[in-house]
């Protein structure tokens, strides 16, 4: 198939949010088994979690291909294109092989192309093309929540892995800290081990801990118990110290990597236990090889640009917490920010402020963009900007040695800076 039949099939799908409505995780998982059952292909780490999936996804996924497996992974939202979502090693699946496997589906379900949400789309091609693939382990990371997320069609993964939770979406999730992990824990299914990343709050620990017993889990691993000591952090990276003294690198900025890191290892203890890897040393590799785009990344020197797409109160600020530790001595942070409406902007204005010269712009998206004008009224002093690439100049314009630019909010803020 063409690539514009790609196209069209995106274009006639439901384009709306539906993760509220348990029935259609159901109907997801009916037409799986329909398809016969693609999810039981391969072996599954199901990661769900507010911060940190993306970073402890890749981490895992890489660790796997160290030790020579096909190994699958679903990641959103994707920065460029939706076809990013979805990739077994470094490749995304194809438009034609999308649009082939989705004809596929919609003929042996007996399914219109609105059937389903562009997002729940993804999620049953992705599952087919990993069986397609013949992959042996993929990582899928849960798009909003669990209980009503289109991941949690999926029959039961071998692990579930939660990484920090906090604050975030509460209109659909819940707005307390219990409520979103009850809804994030029920991706726990009977014989499922679980991990928890370390530290997790008692509230949110407390819920996983009972949803693993009532679904039957096979047991609960703390990540707080695997010891890694932050030793120093530069422009390269975090170097850290493990229990038995030897040293290893996170590649990744920012101090919860090491949270996310301390999660990765602990599954891989599991993973080794259960002969997946051959040892922990495939998990380190990991840890000193992944950068994803658009966490804490450098795209320029002289001077340094960075971009960050953490966009609640629990990433945002500490992405500019771990820039303050960097910055030299008379060191200025500027940034460059925008967000979604239906985060959580009074708190993320409030942050921003705390930065010593602030250019605000309106994100790339059609229907849930703050306006930029409406965000400079929230912190006094910022400058509006036409788009992100006019309020990079602009900071960079303003920048002398050892300044830092940063543009962070969003992902749909700094997709547009990104290769």
């Amino acid at each position: 198939m063409a690539t514009a039949d790609y196209q069209t099939l995106r274009t006639h799908m439901d384009h709306r949010m539906l993760a509220a409505d348990p029935s259609r995780v159901q109907a997801l998982a009916e037409v799986l088994h329909q398809i016969g059952d693609p999810d039981r292909a391969y072996r599954v780490i199901h990661i769900a979690g507010t911060n940190g999936k993306g970073s402890t996804g890749a981490f895992l996924a890489q660790a796997l291909q160290n030790a020579g497996h096909r190994v699958g992974h679903f990641a959103s939202p994707a920065i460029h294109n939706e076809l990013d979502q979805t990739k077994i090693g470094p490749q995304s699946i194809s438009a034609d092989e999308y649009a082939e496997l989705m004809s596929q589906i919609m003929r042996q379900a007996a399914l219109d192309v609105d059937a389903f949400t562009d997002f729940e789309w993804d999620v049953l091609v992705t599952l087919k093309w990993f069986a397609t693939a013949q992959c042996d382990w993929i990582v899928l990371e849960a798009g909003l929540g669990g209980a009503t997320d289109a991941t949690n069609a999926i029959a039961a993964p071998d692990l579930a892995v939660f990484t920090h939770i906090a604050l975030d979406h509460t209109a659909i999730l819940g707005d307390t800290i219990e409520k979103i992990a009850e809804n994030k824990a029920q991706i726990i299914k009977p014989g499922t081990q679980v991990v928890v990343a370390s530290h997790q709050t008692p509230e949110a620990l407390a819920v996983i801990q009972q949803v693993a017993k009532a679904h039957q889990a096979a047991g609960v691993l703390d990540a707080s118990n695997v010891s890694l000591t932050p030793v120093a952090t530069t422009w390269s990276g975090t170097q850290v110290k493990l229990a038995n003294g030897d040293g290893a690198l996170i590649k990744m900025l920012g101090a919860f990597q090491v949270a996310n890191a301390q999660t990765a290892i602990a599954a891989g203890q599991w993973l080794v236990e259960h002969e997946a890897l051959s040892d922990l040393n495939q998990v380190l590799d990991a840890l000193k090889v992944v950068q994803l785009p658009g966490r804490m990344q450098v795209i320029q020197h002289d001077p340094t640009v960075m971009v960050d797409a953490g966009h609640n109160p629990d990433a945002f600020p500490q992405a500019l917490a771990q820039i303050r530790e960097l910055l030299p001595v008379g060191g200025r942070l500027l940034l460059v920010a925008g967000f979604l409406k239906d985060k959580a902007v009074d708190q993320l204005a409030k942050v921003a402020q705390t930065a010593d010269h602030v250019w605000v712009t309106t994100p790339k998206h059609p229907t849930r963009a703050l306006a930029g004008e409406v965000l400079q009224t929230m912190i006094p002093g910022s400058e509006l900007v036409p788009d992100v690439q006019a309020g990079r100049d602009a900071a960079v314009s303003l920048a002398k040695p050892g300044d830092v630019v940063l543009v962070a909010g969003s992902f749909y803020l700094i997709g547009g800076l990104l290769p």
